[in-house]
Order: structure tokens, then sequence, then C-alpha cells
């Protein structure tokens, strides 16, 4: 009888074993899922970051060019008001 409950123990451990091996299993393969995904985010993230500057550099070019032209009809007296 004490054999039975000894290899019934061992059977209960492989199978506690086994499970805990599947559960790290399991952890390892969503890490490295959520790893991907996130540096997917990152690189959508650094690219609307980019193009954001580029309009940004785009609007801040036609805002000088404004000022310039302004600046320079202003100094030949072409005043827009009168």
């Amino acid at each position: 009888m004490g054999l039975f409950l000894d290899l019934a123990v061992i059977v209960l451990a492989a199978i506690v074993i086994g499970s805990l091996v599947l559960l790290a299993w399991t952890l390892a393969v969503n890490a490295v899922v959520a790893t991907r995904q996130g540096r997917a985010r990152v690189a959508q993230s650094r690219h609307a970051v980019a193009d954001a500057e580029a309009r940004l550099h785009a609007a801040a070019q036609r805002a000088s060019t404004a000022l310039a032209e302004l600046t320079q009809r202003t100094a030949r007296g072409d005043r827009p008001d009168r």
C-alpha cells in the first residue's frame, strides 16, 4: 500500500511540475508577443512624430516666407492698410 501512495505522490508531483512548465512557457510566449507589439507601437509613434515634425517645419517655413514678404512690403512703404 505504501508503494502505491509513493507512486501517486510522484505522479501528482509530475503533474504539478508539468503545469508549472506549461505556465512558464505561456508566460514566455506572451512576453515575446507583448515585446513585439510594444516595439511596433514605438515605431508607429516615431513615424507620427517625424510626420508632425515635417509639418511643423513646413509651417515654420511658410510663416518665415510670409514674414519676409511683409517686411519687404513694409520697408518699401507699401502698407496694406492704406
